[in-house]
């Protein structure tokens, strides 16, 4: 039994935790009301730099508490230091009954509160950033949540609900389109809910006919240069279908409607794992999860917390769903099927939907680099503009894996090239530091068994998907189809990160004519080949490996084979910034339906 003393303490504690917590979603609610702001005013930048901020916040704000509350358990003599636990003797010092009282108190802390599931998490990550992995079991954190999400008391309902009779759908598109109250004025209020109807009537025909509902997120969903309308249509004699409204704000046109999208495909894409964060207003996330969720039920929740820019609270949710897949398989971990990588080690269960990825400890020839510069590379990615097609990674230390669920291969496997990254403890595998990905099946593997027509389509979606993200300023360095993936939809999306760099650091060149019949024979270039420099002639030979895949490709790519449009993109770049793109193909664009002309680009 604690003293008084120590449950004033732990109350204490647990109260300057939650603070701490409510202080960071105060920020981010914060940089989703500016992020609006800016959308209104258009401050493009503005909304660009603030989200690679965003990104930071967490770590940020759990460093500094940490900071404090470390301070303040050495006063209390609760030995509050990792340090202090890396010697067997210092275990003792660990006062258990005070931590577990702190985390139930806790818990009566966050029974009413608005984002309990947040609270937790950032519960975990203050205990795990001062004490050691010793002591993270659902004692002391919450490796399986506490607090249910079924019962918050909403002060205000986060969806707005609109029910259309006869005649009525241009004044219910007219209450929506008011309803978000943009600080900036429609160009043609009555044009874009004129095409709204029209285009709703033709997507779903049957409305016409019939008394429905429209359901709409109260707050709009803001990346890059787009805010979003997000809801669903809801009727007695159909299921549900999920809507979309994709608003732009130009100089010249003002505020107009750019899309409207019905179909779960078309949605899910707009809400990809290889797509920037939005930014989102609310009391009430896990609302709005669920609500996405139902809406999108091929989304998990980890992915759907992180694409509202919640990427921590879907760190914690993909972590307990492993835990729990790892509990009920029978599978083994296994390495990865595909090429192995040169710079890292990947595996899985064969079933499970993400992958684990590991820094190998030395780098196979022609690779060159550290462990560092690898992980620089993965947090570039995550601080650029993903247009999609880069994968989102969560990044991870210190995970434990049961020996008994790994294969004997790739515990052999993990040992020789990682050695350093891994430790045994017992009958556990600790992984120090690694990422998990969505699982995807490598572009080389897809090719293999595919049909001509699924090759035609991949191949072209291949050159697709490298035009796109060199005209985002990415260049990807190693373009092998063993470095891309094929995801559920059908798009082609890069991985392979240890390369990746801007389009500004290589130096695009066109191959020079050999003088001598010996210099086009030799094994080794004739000329002379920079650090930076980069032949796009030379893409032909290794990006894919037969006649037909090869004609498909230059068929509608062959300029990617051109150093002339590599550098004419360089400069684009440089004079005009990089290209919009939205995540919507052309045929969905008003300004493509209705005849208008528009610069940027689909995706």
């Amino acid at each position: 039994m604690l003293s008084n003393s120590s449950q004033k303490l732990s109350l204490s504690i647990a109260k300057k935790i939650l603070i701490g917590f409510e202080y960071h979603y105060q920020n981010i609610k914060s940089a989703s009301i500016e992020a609006k702001r800016c959308f209104e005013e258009r401050e493009w930048q503005k909304i660009e730099d603030d989200s690679k901020l965003r990104l930071n916040f967490y770590d940020e704000q759990v460093d500094y508490f940490c900071k404090k509350l470390s301070l303040e358990l050495k006063k209390q003599t609760l030995y509050g230091a990792k340090a202090e636990f890396n010697e067997s003797p210092s275990m003792e010092k660990f006062n258990s009954e005070f931590w577990k009282n702190t985390k139930h108190v806790y818990i009566e802390l966050i029974t009413e509160h608005k984002q309990p599931e947040l609270a937790e998490t950032f519960y975990n990550s203050v205990f795990c950033r001062i004490f050691s992995r010793s002591f993270y079991n659902n004692q002391f954190i919450f490796t399986r949540p506490c607090v249910s999400l079924n019962y918050i008391d909403m002060d205000e309902p986060v969806i707005d609900s609109y029910f259309v009779e006869d005649g009525q759908l241009s004044e219910a598109f007219s209450s929506i389109l008011d309803s978000y109250n943009f600080k900036c004025e429609f160009g043609n209020l009555s044009q874009d809910i004129q095409r709204l109807k029209e285009q709703l009537y033709s997507q779903m025909p049957r409305l016409d006919s019939e008394v429905f509902e429209i359901q709409v997120i109260s707050t709009p969903f803001i990346r890059g240069k787009c805010a979003y309308i997000v809801g669903k249509i809801v009727s007695q004699l159909h299921s549900d279908r999920p809507l979309l409204i994709a608003l732009l704000n130009d100089e010249k046109k003002g505020l107009y409607v750019d899309s409207l999208l019905t179909e779960v495909g078309g949605i899910s894409i707009v809400f990809s794992f290889s797509r920037s964060y939005f930014f989102i207003t609310t009391d009430y996330p896990s609302a709005i999860v669920e609500y996405l969720k139902e809406i999108l039920p091929g989304k998990t929740r980890a992915v759907l917390y992180s694409a509202i820019g919640l990427h921590k609270q879907g760190k914690t949710l993909l972590y307990r769903h492993f835990l729990k897949y790892s509990k009920i398989t029978s599978e083994k971990l296994i390495i990865a099927p595909g090429i192995k990588g040169m710079v890292m080690s990947v595996f899985t269960f064969p079933m499970y939907p993400y992958v684990f990825k590991i820094i190998n400890d030395r780098f196979a020839p022609p690779k060159m680099g550290t462990k560092e510069m690898v992980k620089d590379r993965y947090y570039f990615v995550k601080n650029h503009v993903r247009i999609g097609r880069l994968a989102d990674t969560w990044e991870f230390s210190n995970v434990a894996f049961p020996l008994k669920d790994i294969d004997d291969a790739l515990l052999i496997e993990l040992k020789r090239k990682a050695g350093s990254n891994i430790e045994i403890e017992g009958d556990l595998l600790i992984i120090k530091h690694m990422y998990i990905e969505n699982k995807m099946t490598p572009l080389n593997m897809y090719l293999e068994t595919a049909t001509k027509e699924q090759q035609t389509n991949i191949i072209n979606d291949y050159g697709k998907a490298i035009d796109e993200l060199i005209n985002s300023n990415i260049f990807p360095g190693d373009m092998l189809t063993k470095n891309f993936g094929v995801t559920r939809q059908n798009r082609v999306v890069f991985y392979d990160y240890d390369e990746i760099t801007l389009m500004s650091t290589p130096i695009f060149k066109k191959i020079p004519e050999s003088k001598t019949y010996e210099q086009e024979l030799a094994s080794e270039p004739w000329y002379y080949v920079g650090q930076n420099d980069v032949f796009p002639e030379e893409f032909r030979y290794f990006m894919l490996p037969n006649p037909y895949m090869k004609e498909v490709f230059n068929k509608n790519y062959k300029k990617l084979l051109d150093a002339n449009y590599w550098i004419s993109i360089q400069e684009k770049i440089k004079i005009n910034g990089v290209m919009d793109y939205y995540p919507y193909g052309s045929e969905k664009r008003m300004s493509e339906i209705y005849g208008e002309t528009d610069d940027s680009i689909d995706m």
